[in-house]
């Protein structure tokens, strides 16, 4: 590229940069304002100031209905719900330290444990933007133990693969490989495709910084795959990108120049400053293996201003790094300055006391599943010794054949929820339905039959359930446990999920709120972080790209 326009162009990209950059101060200054505002208010004043900034929410698209304050709400849950969603909006506009000042206010005022893992996730999430990867392992590790709590693979999976990005953010990607295997092994259980990209996109990742070149490019590419199937187009990209740093490991750069060639544009076009930044790195990365140094200083000069504009220190450390490669050998001095700075923010995010901290978490909760996990083979192995001479082949026989009748039925069994909403179920699903013993297929039938005819009156309740399924409560748990591996609670709340999935796209005119009262929710606040939490999209986004 000719030194004139590459000048040009990047003249050109500082002038569009301030001008968003003072844009975007103007409506960061005016939200704090009104949240300056709202703490210095009661009574109606506050309820009123409340229900403007809930407005400006809404109109950010962050909630699906507007959440709307009354004179009987409590005023520390006027806050709660303030300071919460303020966190969601700098989080989703990538002000960060914002973003970590109202979810942690927003925190203590949490009174369930359900919004409590919602809340812990998101700020683990901020602080791992903010590269600040012990702090962000403590909130993970506080989630996942809330999320182990209430038995659901689905979040526990989400809980894990967060984990997982922390460690490889950490530049621990050995440690971050126990988390997403065990988190992908989870996502099976609760069958969400949605759920299954992400995890196989941080696998690819994982084994990428393992240097495992062939399992990284398997995961990645299962991980495109579901997210065409799905039609996630952002997500797609997103998985691109992800595919092209396994191209780069590979020494295949016209591949990966190709990839980005596609993702970059599109991310610049939706303002994803992130995933731009992140592509933008690997693109540098892809000229810098042609040895085209000069072309990539402008990707990674790119990559370095939104990260440091964002406070993304971790990735812009990258960006420094490969500027001062770029720059050495045709401009010194400012290959000098470089590395200075990648010194600076090394130091900074580096330093033995974090790289200790880190490893204590891990310690303690990282490894505390397998610790566990240790323990029952332990015993399992003792009692083989003292019974394995007398009937070692028959157990192992028998063991195997459960074990594997077990996993299949509980695949169907999830399944089954689907089944039950969608009149045209694929002929291959009906057909392992019929593995599944009569008594279970007629138990789970009527399970979903009773869950479809109540929930549009509310909470459904698991004791009615059982009433009307002429069992106790303590044996309809036991009975879909065993069938399904998750409880009760959590199967019926996929009922509901799956059932709102539905209503979504055969009743485009329905309102959020309306879809919500008729799959049992009380409220459209609580539906849509449920299915969010579930299916990584609001209901409004899951709506619309159908």
């Amino acid at each position: 590229m000719d030194m004139k326009k590459l000048l040009k162009r990047f003249g050109l990209f500082i002038t569009i940069l301030l001008l968003t950059v003072d844009i975007f101060a103007t409506e960061v200054s005016m939200v704090e304002k009104q949240l300056s505002d709202c703490e210095k208010l009661h009574g109606k004043e506050l309820v009123s100031a409340g229900n403007e900034l809930m407005q400006t929410f809404y109109e950010e698209k962050l909630t699906d209905t507007q959440i709307v304050f009354s004179a009987n709400d409590n005023p520390q849950f006027i806050n709660q719900q303030m300071w919460y969603w303020a966190s969601e909006y700098f989080y989703a506009h990538q002000a960060y330290p914002q973003a970590l000042k109202y979810g942690l206010q927003a925190l203590p005022l949490c009174s369930n444990d359900e919004d409590r893992a919602n809340y812990l996730s998101l700020i683990s999430l901020i602080y791992f933007r903010q590269s600040n990867y012990e702090q962000a392992a403590n909130y993970a590790k506080q989630c996942y133990k809330l999320d182990e709590k209430s038995g659901d693979p689905d979040v526990m999976s989400s809980s894990l693969n967060t984990l997982a990005g922390i460690y490889i953010g950490a530049n621990q990607p050995k440690e971050a490989e126990q988390y997403i295997l065990k988190g992908i092994k989870l996502a099976k259980q609760a069958n969400n495709p949605a759920r299954m990209a992400v995890l196989q996109g941080m696998a690819s990742e994982v084994y990428h910084a393992l240097g495992d070149a062939k399992e990284a490019l398997k995961y990645i590419n299962e991980a495109c795959k579901l997210e065409q199937k799905l039609g996630n187009e952002h997500k797609l990209m997103v998985r691109l990108s992800q595919k092209a740093s396994v191209l780069i490991g590979l020494h295949d750069y016209k591949e990966a120049k190709s990839l980005l060639n596609q993702v970059i544009p599109y991310l610049e076009k939706v303002g994803d400053k992130q995933s731009l930044a992140i592509s933008c790195n690997k693109m540098g990365m892809a000229l810098m293996g042609e040895n085209r140094n000069d072309e990539a200083v402008w990707y990674y000069r790119k990559a370095a201003d939104i990260f440091a504009n964002i406070g993304d220190r971790g990735n812009e450390m990258h960006s420094r790094k490969g500027l001062y490669e770029c720059l050495w050998s045709s401009n010194p001095d400012s290959a000098k300055i470089e590395l200075n700075r990648f010194n600076d923010l090394k130091d900074s995010l580096y330093n033995m006391a974090s790289a200790e901290s880190l490893a204590r978490y891990n310690a303690e909760f990282g490894s505390d599943w397998l610790l566990h996990e240790n323990e029952l083979q332990k015993e399992k192995n003792q009692k083989t010794i003292i019974w394995g001479v007398i009937i070692l082949v028959l157990l192992v026989g028998v063991v195997w054949l459960l074990m594997r009748r077990k996993m299949r039925l509980r695949e169907v069994a999830l399944q089954t929820i689907i089944n039950g909403l969608q009149p045209q179920a694929p002929k291959e699903i009906a057909i392992e339905q019929e593995e599944l013993g009569a008594f279970d297929q007629e138990l789970l039938d009527r399970l979903v039959n009773e869950v479809k005819i109540n929930m549009a009156d509310g909470i459904v309740s698991i004791e009615a359930l059982a009433s009307k399924l002429c069992i106790t409560r303590g044996q309809l748990n036991r009975r879909i446990k065993s069938i399904t591996g998750v409880t009760t609670q959590q199967y019926v709340l996929r009922i509901r999920l799956e059932h709102a999935r539905l209503l979504l796209v055969d009743n485009k005119e329905m309102p959020i709120s309306e879809v919500a009262m008729k799959c049992g929710f009380e409220d459209a606040t609580s539906f849509s972080r449920a299915f969010r939490r579930t299916f990584e999209k609001s209901p409004s986004q899951y709506r619309n790209e159908r």
